[in-house]
């Protein structure tokens, strides 16, 4: 780790607690402090924490936050939140990779409904343009190592999402529905129904998105649509006042159409007839036991995710994936006075084929690995104002030696509503069944030597809550040792490999963010630092698709009318790098990005109880701008919405 960085960053985040903490107990703040201030948990740990009280920054959006944005995707919701950059290629349903705190795209773990998504059959990374904002009710975002709580590949932390059917609290009875019909010939519809009787309680959803998209080439005039089917199912079952039984389950079917890459003539993306057709199927079993004036609670849970992707170019078959997680565990909780402890152990098997066309060599192919867990977590007060949570685990994998990750921090209450923070944490990525096994033997071949990746994070923040105000700000130093390269040109073979990088990768970064919420106005406005750095064969270079610095203004207001709403979001980004690959024998070349700014509008007026009318408009402006070089960022959207809610 770069000690003089650490040293740096302790001291500045030490300078700006205290100057924070000396603004925020003015007279003019104290005069607002709250009588009960409202307690938030994380789900992204195992053990329920107060958002106060957890020694790490986290971003959190709620099902008002998600209403108000009127968002057609997921992107759109997380865009702008501190430290994360997107990468998106284009039109609504182009892949979309996120980063965050400079990581890969495939360091950070989402969980949907508690469901590990990330993509087996895609090198380990979650494509966002696949999760739709309907009937999502609550986004999470865990920054830092939490490999130690959820294992191999939560480098740059976790991303948990909830839908109506992964809620907790469910209502006796409830329906909704929403239409909506836009530009692009953009049509989406949703439903949700949930009802609690007796002992049985069901929640249901299903959403449907259908886009002509954009032309996401910088020549011809086709665009690329998309279309989206997600539905979800939860079912509980109280067997008995000890007992609770949970079924869940979750599919996406969706198609998306995207042009392929020039390399003869330009290096940049086309006009053609391309298209992925792709199935998503994410399944929970859970049995929770809760004995009678105890302690002492456990829960068993299976779970299964499919990700399977096939390619078709001017109809013709290219190739495809399917990656698969079976996953059991069976974690024990206890109470031990002021203390919460978790322990327990998981199974995990991961199952990765291949199939396509034989032309210069033959990849099909199918792999598999398992991993054997141990892990234990514990959170209590060590005084009257300390609060620690430390968390540790244990791997045994089968093709590779065994790993332990951990993480501990401590949280300081130096005041009624302004608390410092700070953990140290150390997590692992496993390589992926692309980057040792290859997936086009006439350019691409495997390496089977390859080692887990493995991360080093220290931070140090405040957080400030009040009646109205809430801030946070943290400062983290993180090195990436044993970083996976997978562009490495083996001369022998006379093709590209995958290799561990010889040297360090450090990302240093600033994330700040407040929410200030008025009687008529709400604001929330967020700024990331970001100095990504790659040690490279004695090279130091800057870490590619990742803004030093970022930024956002959300502004929501009713007017003080019961009628209308207004909501407004200003998304900065700013100048990054990538890699433009011209046709051979040209060398590539790293070209600059230019910042750019995108403006979201949503206006509701409601028209009853019952119903409500809103207009959205994404990127108002009609920004021209680029997240990959040669593919077109989404241009402006307008989209009708009509929702009813009995």
């Amino acid at each position: 780790m770069d000690v003089s960085f650490t040293h740096t960053a302790i001291t500045k985040a030490a300078a700006s607690a205290a100057l924070l903490a000396f603004i925020s107990s003015t007279p003019t703040f104290a005069q607002s402090i709250a009588d009960d201030i409202e307690t938030l948990t994380v789900t992204g740990t195992r053990l329920p924490i107060e958002l106060t009280k957890l020694p790490a920054a986290v971003s959190v959006l709620t099902e008002s936050d998600i209403k108000a944005s009127g968002a057609l995707q997921l992107t759109e919701l997380i865009r702008g939140l501190p430290g994360v950059s997107l990468s998106q290629s284009g039109s609504p349903g182009g892949l979309t990779e996120v980063r965050v705190r400079g990581s890969e795209t495939n360091h950070l773990l989402v969980l949907i409904d508690g469901v590990i998504a990330n993509d087996i059959g895609q090198g380990s990374l979650i494509d966002l343009a696949h999760l739709t904002a309907a009937n999502v009710t609550r986004i999470e975002l865990l920054k830092g190592p939490q490999s130690a709580r959820w294992g191999s590949g939560a480098i740059g932390g976790v991303l948990s999402i909830t839908t109506k059917a992964g809620q907790t609290q469910q209502p006796s009875k409830n329906v909704s529905m929403s239409a909506s019909a836009g530009t692009q010939s953009t049509y989406k519809g949703s439903v949700n129904t949930a009802s609690q009787h007796n002992d049985f309680g069901l929640n249901a959803y299903a959403g449907y998105l259908q886009t002509d998209g954009d032309n996401i080439s910088r020549v011809g005039n086709e665009d690329d649509g998309y279309n989206n089917l997600t539905a979800g199912l939860n079912v509980s079952f109280e067997a008995s006042s000890e007992h609770l039984l949970n079924a869940y389950l979750r599919a996406v079917d969706y198609q998306n159409d995207y042009d392929a890459t020039d390399f003869l003539s330009t290096g940049l993306p086309a006009d053609s007839d391309n298209v992925t057709r792709g199935f998503q199927v994410s399944s929970k079993l859970k049995w929770e036991y809760q004995p009678h004036d105890s302690d002492y609670n456990s829960a068993l849970t299976a779970q299964y995710r499919k990700d399977k992707n096939d390619n078709t170019a001017s109809g013709d078959d290219v190739g495809g994936t399917t990656g698969e997680r079976v996953e059991f565990n069976w974690t024990h909780f206890y109470r031990l006075d002021n203390w919460n402890v978790a322990a327990g152990a998981e199974y995990l098997q991961r199952l990765f084929s291949q199939r396509g066309p034989v032309v210069f060599g033959d990849p099909n192919q199918a792999q598999r690995d398992k991993t054997y867990s141990a892990f234990g977590e514990a959170s209590g007060n060590l005084g009257d104002n300390v609060f620690t949570s430390v968390s540790a685990r244990f791997d045994n994998n089968s093709e590779f030696d065994n790993a332990s990750s951990y993480r501990a921090g401590l949280t300081w209450q130096v005041h009624n509503n302004v608390s410092v923070f700070t953990s140290y944490g150390k997590a692992v990525k496993t390589p992926t069944f692309t980057e040792r096994f290859g997936f086009t033997p006439a350019s691409f071949i495997g390496n089977a030597d390859l080692m887990p990746e493995k991360s080093e994070e220290i931070e140090v923040g405040i957080k400030t809550r009040w009646e109205t105000l809430s801030t946070q700000v943290s400062i983290y130093s993180t090195q990436l040792e044993d970083e996976i390269n997978g562009f490495v040109f083996d001369p022998a073979a006379g093709a590209f490999t995958a290799d561990n990088i010889d040297g360090e990768s450090l990302r240093d970064g600033v994330d700040a963010e407040f929410n200030w919420r008025g009687e008529m106005v709400s604001v929330t406005g967020s700024y990331s630092y970001l100095n990504a750095q790659q040690d490279v064969d004695a090279v130091n270079t800057t870490e590619l698709r990742r803004a030093r610095h970022q930024g956002a203004l959300t502004v929501s207001s009713d007017f003080g009318l019961d009628k209308f709403s207004f909501y407004t979001k200003l998304a900065y980004t700013g100048t990054r790098f990538d890699t433009f690959f011209p046709p051979f024998p040209a060398p590539s070349q790293t070209l600059a990005l230019s910042a750019y700014t995108l403006t979201n509008v949503n206006v509701s007026y409601r028209i009853s109880n019952e119903w409500q009318l809103s207009l959205k408009v994404n990127n108002l402006f009609d920004t021209e701008f680029e997240d990959i070089i040669g593919y077109v960022g989404q241009e402006r959207r307008a989209l009708v919405t009509v929702n009813y809610t009995p």
